[in-house]
């Protein structure tokens, strides 16, 4: 008789049971999506999408789990991103810390605002500087253009 594919995943996980590398790797992929089934579900909870105070009260794995889901959801719409997910976490922690009055903000709006004041929102055919004048405004613009310097 066959055995399911829900038969069948008990027996692979005993398999791998001494396998170290495995455990990690199969670790990583549950926690990947137990964090995507997260942010799916938090993104649909009343048209609600996961704010400030939703990521603050994540672990830091958790946190860094779903900045790279944020900014691999932006890769895969054509966007090239150089910083790392963990830096944009520790910059979404000193902004949080900065201005709490924000983190009620949904938290894929303030780190794109972050990535785009960073100048590291990149799309083929749009000027970085058009683009940071257009999202921030003028005069948040201006400020960051000091702040650069």
């Amino acid at each position: 008789m066959d055995k399911t594919l829900f038969e069948q995943i008990p027996q692979a996980l005993l398999v791998m049971k001494g396998d170290d590398v495995m455990k990690k790797i199969l670790g990583l992929m549950v926690m990947t999506l137990l964090v995507s089934s997260f942010v799916f579900a938090w993104g649909n909870v009343a048209g609600a999408a996961p704010t400030g105070n939703n990521y603050l009260a994540m672990t830091k794995e958790s946190r860094v789990q779903v900045v790279t889901a944020l900014i691999n959801g932006a890769k895969e719409g054509g966007v090239t991103i150089k910083q790392t997910p963990v830096s944009y976490c520790m910059k979404l922690d000193a902004f949080y810390a900065k201005h709490p009055d924000m983190k009620s903000r949904d938290l894929a709006i303030v780190l794109k605002t972050l990535i785009i004041m960073e100048y590291d929102w990149v799309q083929k055919g749009v000027d970085k500087d058009q683009l940071a004048r257009q999202f921030l405004g003028d005069k948040l613009y201006q400020q960051n253009k000091a702040r650069l310097k």
